[in-house]
């Protein structure tokens, strides 16, 4: 159960999916809604290295980047706030007094789920360094995320990457405990060896146990990454169109997130490459 969804707005071409997702999630679990803008003015006023001379022109240039996204931003927020009106969902713009990492964290606080475009953060240069800002956002403590594609689908299927370790096992708890789609048919895959070194077999058995207990009946599988092409994600990303997945669950699978201020590189190729939304935790 959710009662308060955090949504953060950059003007991507996620946008629209943006609002599908949320008004669905919002009306399933009369959940109130609050937006955040995620525009980073002061990024877009620097242009570089400005030739002697070309002052004036670099003024303008600045005025016209910041003048055109903050009219993309407002009426982004309009977009969202007629949806959730029309739809009877309570929603709240949060003020614009921070950088927009630190203006998630605060809200983020008072939030039970925080929907992003972050695949769009990658693909649209909405940061410099996207992956440094998702890794700020997951070490601060905004999780869960929802990382969502371009697409709208209804989430009737969800592929869990399951490999024994604490944090893959935190994704897969929290996202049967929260029951954001009630009814969602699972399916728990293990990519190679457990983390925890136990068979397969058994790692997998009782993650099945435990999703029972939540009145799910999954599938399990494992993948043998000796015939695996490409790494965990690519293998995670077959098995998603294998099983006819509509989302994806999955743990920063290495303590490295807050130790060496890297998010794992399956977690953060997902949220790059797929075509179905991510939802990810630590």
């Amino acid at each position: 159960m959710i009662r308060r969804i955090l949504i953060g707005v950059a003007g991507t071409p996620t946008f629209q999916t943006k609002i599908d997702y949320l008004v669905d999630l919002a009306k399933r679990h009369d959940a109130e809604v609050g937006i955040v803008s995620v525009l980073d003015v002061r990024r877009l006023a620097f242009v570089g290295s400005v030739p002697l001379g070309a002052g004036q022109h670099a003024q303008e240039l600045r005025e016209k980047r910041v003048k055109r996204s903050r009219e993309l931003d407002k009426d982004a927020v309009a977009k969202i706030e007629a949806a959730c009106t029309k739809a009877g969902i309570t929603v709240d713009h949060v003020p614009d007094d921070f950088p927009p990492v630190e203006k998630l964290t605060a809200a983020w606080r008072y939030h039970d789920l925080c929907l992003l475009g972050a695949r769009g953060w990658f693909e649209y240069d909405v940061f410099p360094q996207p992956q440094e800002h998702l890794l700020n956002l997951v070490a601060s403590g905004v999780r869960p995320i929802l990382g969502l594609p371009e697409q709208f689908r209804p989430i009737r299927r969800a592929l869990i990457a399951y490999n024994g370790s604490l944090q893959s096992a935190k994704a897969m708890k929290r996202f049967v405990q929260m029951s954001l789609w009630p009814g969602t048919q699972l399916h728990i895959t293990c990519v190679g060896e457990p983390k925890s070194h136990e068979k397969p077999a058994h790692l997998l058995d009782h993650a099945a146990e435990y999703c029972r207990l939540y009145g799910h009946d999954p599938e399990i599988s494992h993948i043998d990454t000796a015939h695996a092409q490409g790494g965990a994600s690519s293998a995670l990303l077959a098995k998603v169109a294998e099983t006819e997945a509509d989302l994806i669950v999955v743990g920063s699978s290495y303590r490295k997130v807050l130790l060496s201020h890297r998010l794992g590189r399956t977690a953060l190729d997902l949220v790059k490459t797929s075509d179905v939304p991510v939802f990810l935790t630590h």
